[in-house]
């Protein structure tokens, strides 16, 4: 009898459970709820689990009918004790040992939709009490065994976090290999919890392995060129001897230096593990040459001047020139500028009847690289080029040379970048105004020294999610000037020599605040300046002063469109700033950006930008900032993102009103950019 009775409950239990699964299975999960989470948001606990909220309608419609967009979510109870053990671990993996979840269901039959809520008791967060690393025990010398323990950011009293705790080994690991410790291995992590003070004692167990040395290198070269390509340029481009310690690091930069040579479609720089022996290993480097002439027509598309321009162009690459891996390019391109406000009936007008939309410029090109100065890897960069350029009413034509080298900086350093640059320019210079009557001709000779300096700390180049980019390029150079200026018929001319100092630098920081790294809130600050050392500051040159708008820059104005709007001095005739043929001589930039993925390869943003030029840092006022505002969508390809950005004027300087005061699809401005904004 009691055999029966547990049977029908048993029965009744399963069918209520079925009735129950299929209940819920027809139920959107519009909310999923967390209460008591204090020390994490929302966002980082939803990725953790398998539940998922159903999306904004907007996504759901598009997705009925389009591949954008996402699908309904539906209530599944199979899925809460995954998601509970999820929660429980995240707050383990961060400090919490004492954490426990609950779960709760709210259903509306009426509109067939769930609401779930997880309680969370967090308890209190466990600190770190003591750190010990075994296994250092082969390491030579104490300094060795100091350095590798200090290369650790976990101390105590920190809240213990497990994800700082794997990225400290992985550091040290990193640290052995880049010391001669080939086989240098991770063990494991015991950390042993102290509940009446709540420590976490971290002892991390390590093998070192022995030290090996470098033991020769093998070479396998592959392709077309194989046969044109010497073992000894490979053996000189690697500059890896016999002897020295083994590097992991230097193995890396190795494969970067021979992939900057262009001669090569592949590289790989590997030790060989099966040839070791009495501590000697020796590396193979495995090569692919492809072919050492190339001729490449292409379709060009940039940012430069802080606007999507296109055109045509042809390359001449002759590589391993004379050999040592020199490179010559021969290149010659036509692009125009801004293509997205250009009128295309330019294209059939004469040049005195085209309109302000025509920008162009036409490029030639010579450039001759080397991977090696002196036998030190300085990539020389030597360029002499030709440019003719039109924007809006001005006219430019430069001739110049540029000599750079570009050092190849340790792994270690905080810079990444030290490129010392030459270069002399002769520009020749026109511009007209036919409605103010204005006419300005002048011819510059500039050489000029500077130093291109940076930092690049990010985790990703094409989409970044933490870190920082520091960029500084301070910059010395003369211009000697014979200029005439017509206005109204009145002229001036000046026949000068000025000598100034230019610097220009940018921070960018990038920062996840999703777990799922797809979301991130970026920051940029540019500012730029020039001081004269002697001479007017009209004689500064065009191209070395400061524009602002477009692309890369305010995206509420068109390129080059923000200029300096102050009465000043040019040439002995005083005229607006709006009307002189540069930019101006002090630079405000930032913007502000959200971006998110929504797919792997589409992504959306929303920015805010801000900034000006002025004619000098006293010049500045609150007031005559641009504020632009606006989103965009990205899509994410193997090579570059691809985006379009919807700019509004949210205050323009220039009549000092915003948005509100003012047609609004009239303020907006559009864009089309390769590569993030910043």
């Amino acid at each position: 009898m009691i055999f029966f009775r547990t049977s029908i409950i048993l029965s009744l239990f399963i069918l209520n459970v079925g009735s129950f699964a299929q209940r819920s299975s027809t139920f959107e999960l519009t909310e999923i709820r967390f209460e008591g989470n204090n020390s994490f948001s929302k966002s980082d606990l939803l990725t953790q689990i398998e539940s998922k909220e159903s999306p904004f309608w907007l996504w759901k419609f598009l997705y009925s009918f389009t591949p954008l967009g996402s699908e309904k979510q539906y209530f599944d109870s199979l899925k809460i004790p995954l998601d509970k053990e999820a929660i429980i671990n995240f707050y383990l993996a961060n400090g919490f040992f004492q954490t426990k979840v609950t779960h709760e269901v709210i259903f509306d039959t009426g509109a067939q939709s769930a609401i779930l809520i997880y309680k969370i008791q967090e308890g209190k967060a466990s600190v770190i009490g003591d750190v010990k690393i075994f296994g250092l025990e082969k390491l030579p010398t104490e300094e060795l065994t100091r350095l590798i323990i200090n290369s650790i950011t976990i101390e105590p009293q920190k809240r213990y976090i497990q994800s700082e705790v794997q990225s400290d080994i992985n550091s040290m690991l990193q640290f052995l290999a880049n010391n001669g410790y080939l086989f240098a291995q991770y063990d494991s992590t015991v950390v042993l919890k102290d509940s009446v003070t709540l420590a976490a004692y971290v002892n991390i167990y390590l093998q070192s392995g022995d030290k090996y040395y470098i033991d020769g290198m093998k070479i396998y070269k592959s392709g077309v060129g194989a046969d044109e390509i010497t073992d000894e340029l490979i053996k000189e481009i690697v500059n890896i001897p016999s002897g020295e310690n083994y590097d992991q690091s230097r193995l890396e930069r190795s494969e970067i230096r021979l992939l900057r040579t262009g001669l090569f479609n592949s590289v790989a720089i590997n030790p060989v593990i099966r040839d070791t022996a009495d501590f000697y290993v020796p590396i193979e480097v495995t090569t692919q040459i492809g072919t050492l002439n190339e001729i490449s027509p292409e379709v060009k598309a940039d940012n430069e001047f802080s606007s999507f321009n296109t055109g045509l162009g042809i390359d001449f690459i002759r590589k391993n020139l004379f050999g040592d891996a020199r490179k010559l390019t021969l290149s010659t391109s036509f692009r125009l500028i801004d293509i997205l406000n250009f009128n295309f009936s330019n294209l059939f007008k004469s040049s005195e009847n085209r309109d302000s939309t025509y920008q162009g410029v036409l490029d030639t090109e010579l450039r001759l690289e080397q991977p090696y100065l002196f036998g030190r890897p300085i990539l020389t960069t030597t360029k002499a080029y030709y440019r003719a350029s039109t924007f809006l009413r001005e006219t430019e034509r430069i001739y110049g040379a540029n000599q750079a080298f570009d050092f190849e900086m340790p792994v270690y350093t905080f810079l990444t970048l030290l490129k010392p640059q030459f270069s002399l320019e002769v520009t020749d210079y026109e511009s007209r105004d036919n409605q103010t009557a204005i006419f300005f001709k002048a011819k510059s000779i500039t050489p000029a020294f500077g130093i291109e300096t940076g930092s690049y700390k990010t985790d990703n180049f094409l989409f970044p999610t933490e870190g920082y980019n520091l960029y500084l390029y301070p910059e010395i150079f003369q211009s000697e000037t014979d200029a005439k200026l017509e206005v109204n018929n009145i002229q001036g001319e000046v026949n000068e020599t000025g000598r100034f100092w230019k610097i220009q630098t940018s921070f960018s920081w990038f920062k996840s605040i999703s777990r799922d790294k797809k979301g991130i809130v970026a920051f940029k600050l540019k500012s730029g300046y020039i001081q004269s050392l002697s001479g007017s500051y009209d004689l500064i040159p065009p191209n070395k002063t400061f524009f602002a708008g477009g692309s890369n820059s305010i995206r509420g104005w068109r390129s080059r469109e923000l200029l300096p709007k102050d009465t000043i001095e040019y040439l002995g005739i005083r005229t607006r700033g709006d009307n002189t043929p540069r930019g101006g001589s002090f630079l405000i930039e930032g913007s502000i950006e959200f971006r998110r993925k929504f797919a792997e390869s589409l992504g959306f943003a929303l920015f805010a930008d801000y900034g000006n030029v002025w004619n000098g840092y006293e010049k500045v006022v609150l007031n005559q900032f641009a504020v632009a505002g606006g989103m965009g969508l990205r899509y994410y390809s193997s090579i570059a993102p691809f985006r379009l950005d919807f700019g509004f004027k949210l205050f323009n300087p220039d009549d000092q009103k915003t948005i509100f005061q003012k047609n609004f699809l009239k303020n907006l401005e559009f864009h089309f950019g390769i590569g993030e904004a910043f």
